[in-house]
Formats: C-alpha cells, sequence, structure tokens
C-alpha cells in the first residue's frame, strides 16, 4: 500500500486513543483527515482543532470523498460507513496495512509485550525529545509531557506502540524491537497462549540482521524469544532485575514513596545513576529498556538518565486522582490480571 501526498483518509473510531494518535501524524504529515466515532472526547476535539472534520455518529454519507478508509478490528464488515465505502468502490484498511507507509524513512522503534508499551514508549520518546533528536511516536495514552499521543517528527527515528491485538504489529518494520514479557491475553483473538507466542515470534522474525531485538531477561517468553533470534543471527540485548548476566541491569533500587532510584550496569561497567517520578519496579525495567533503544540512537547514557529525571509517566497509568478520608485515589489502565 502506497500512500499518496494529499489524499483524504477517513478514519472510523477516530476517537480512540490508537486512531486518533495515527490521525494526528497523518495530519501533520499534510493528510486530510475525518473520521467519526460515537461521542466526542479529548482526541476527536483536538483533532478538529488541527483541521480534521470530526463526525459524532455514523453515517454513509461520511465516508463521501474519501480516497481510504481506515479502521480497527474492532468495526465489522457490516458497519455502515465500511459498507457504504465498498460500494463505492473506495479502499477500507486496517492499521497494520498502512503501518509500514506511515513510517516510511523514518527508523521505526517498535515497544512490543502484554504489559509495559505504553510507559515505555513514552520513556523512549521522551528521552529523544530531550536529546533534541525530533522524533515521530504513537503511544497508546497521552505522553504527559507533551501533552498529546503522537506527534510527526523530522528526525530518524518513529518510535511506536507495537500492539499485538488483531496482529497489528505484524505490519510494522522495525530496526529496533522491544519485547517486554510475552503472556496470554485478549483471548477473544488468540485462543491460546501458542497462539500469542507464535505471534510475538513473528513479530521478532522482522528485525533485520542489521537491526537489533532488546528483550527482558526476567520474562521467560521474551527471554526464549531473544535466544531464538539470537541463534538466527539477529543482534539481541537483554535487560533486567534478576538475571545479573543481562547486558543491562539494575542494581541497587531503592524505591521511595515519591521517587525511585536505581544504578544501571551495562556488562561489568557502571554506567550511573537514574531516578524516576513514576513509582515501581516494574518502571524500572521500563526504563531500562528505554536505556537500551535510546542507545541504539546515538543517545549517551548520562543524557538518557537526565531525561527520565523528568519523566512524569502517560495518562492512565497509575494517576493519582487525590486522596479522600486517608484514602488515595489512583487511576490505571491495568486490565491485564497480572
Amino acid at each position: 500500500m502506497r500512500l499518496k501526498f494529499d489524499q483524504h483518509i477517513h478514519i472510523v473510531g477516530i476517537g480512540g486513543s490508537g486512531m486518533s494518535a495515527i490521525a494526528r501524524v497523518l495530519l501533520q504529515k499534510g493528510y486530510h483527515i475525518s473520521g467519526s466515532d460515537r461521542q466526542e472526547n479529548d482526541f476527536t476535539r483536538a483533532l478538529a482543532q488541527m483541521g480534521a472534520t470530526i463526525h459524532i455518529g455514523h453515517d454513509a454519507a461520511h465516508v463521501n470523498g474519501a480516497d481510504l478508509v481506515l479502521i480497527t478490528s474492532a468495526v465489522p464488515p457490516s458497519h455502515v460507513e465500511v459498507a457504504a465505502a465498498q460500494a463505492a468502490s473506495i479502499p477500507v484498511y486496517k492499521r497494520s496495512d498502512l503501518m509500514a507507509e506511515i513510517m516510511a524513512g523514518q527508523a521505526c522503534i517498535a515497544v512490543a509485550g502484554v504489559h509495559g508499551k505504553t510507559t515505555t514508549t513514552s520513556m523512549i520518546a521522551h528521552i529523544l525529545i530531550q536529546a533534541g533528536r525530533d522524533p515521530s511516536y504513537i503511544i497508546g495514552g497521552v505522553l504527559r509531557t507533551t501533552g498529546v499521543n503522537a506527534a510527526f517528527g523530522h528526525g530518524a527515528a518513529f518510535v511506536i506502540e507495537a500492539d499485538e491485538y488483531d496482529h497489528m504489529f505484524l505490519g510494522l518494520r522495525p530496526q529496533t524491537a522491544i519485547i517486554a514479557n510475552v503472556e496470554w491475553d485478549h483471548p477473544d483473538f488468540f485462543p491460546t497462549p501458542d497462539a500469542m507466542t507464535q505471534a510475538f515470534e513473528r513479530f521478532a522474525a522482522l528485525i533485520p540482521q542489521a537491526g537489533e531485538l532488546i528483550v527482558c531477561a526476567d520474562d521467560d517468553g521474551a527471554r526464549t524469544i531473544g535466544a531464538e533470534r539470537a541463534s538466527a543471527g539477529i543482534p539481541v540485548v537483554d535487560y533486567g532485575i534478576d538475571h545479573p548476566q543481562a547486558n543491562w541491569r539494575a542494581v541497587e533500587i531503592d524505591i521511595q514513596p515519591d521517587m525511585t532510584h536505581f544504578t544501571v550496569m551495562q556488562g561489568n561497567a557502571l554506567l550511573g545513576e537514574v531516578s524516576l517520578r513514576v513509582p515501581g519496579r516494574h518502571n524500572v525495567l521500563n526504563a531500562l529498556a528505554a536505556l537500551a533503544a535510546a542507545r541504539t540512537q546515538g543517545v549517551p547514557f548520562t543524557e538518557a538518565a537526565s531525561a527520565l529525571a523528568t519523566f512524569e509517566g502517560a495518562g492512565r497509568r497509575f494517576d493519582v486522582r487525590g486522596e479522600y478520608a486517608g484514602i488515595v485515589v489512583i487511576d490505571d489502565y491495568a486490565h491485564h490480571p497480572t
């Protein structure tokens, strides 16, 4: 699929976190964007201010004049706008069909895993922004330091949250890929744990010989896939807390209520200390992955660590909403039982 400059792209479900992010990048790249959703939200309002035509509700007339229609797997073939597009011979694509084209000309850094994708992607984007690298990025949540979930930059890298659902991540062409963990999720799409694992194996197989796979050594599934790709000649870097042989390790971890401190080792070399405002051991792992990915873009450790110290997190990831009767109220996406 080749996009042509100045095309009109209509997006069904444009108010979702993923589709709104794609819409934002396409708008910034110069495409005409329209879209529909069931209700207005912050994403649709922001896109309208950028020049997108937003329809609340769905109607066959909304696809009039479109060169192509973009949908997610949640949109059935019977959807009124999809049916209208097909009747008018307007091509209908899933996001996985277009992602490689949207990212063409930039090195794709793809972050995959059942947990931690949004935060890790946000960390990498934040590091590259602070380092003056002007990355493009698509995130499944709002990066608090920029207030948006996506941007088109003119730097060398395009950082993306690589969603496994509906095999979206198989449409990417990653130069660098992170696999944070592999567990069974989305049983409506992956009927067995093996089906889930096989999808991640196919994703890892997309990395070219000149690329790099970054895996969490503390996760059995990620570690196994890393070993398989290493045996196939793909450069593999691992990170972790519990595995002393990992390439990137966090030691001397000190988790406080408002700050986490840890020291980073790369092999036998002590790189220095990192301080995080986002809490939890899991975010130490996310930060290690982000540091390893930033290195592939030539960002020195000291610069990346300084950037992480100003990282404020992503929306709906451990959002402290307030306190009532001595109870702290936290909003977190946390959709998976582990």
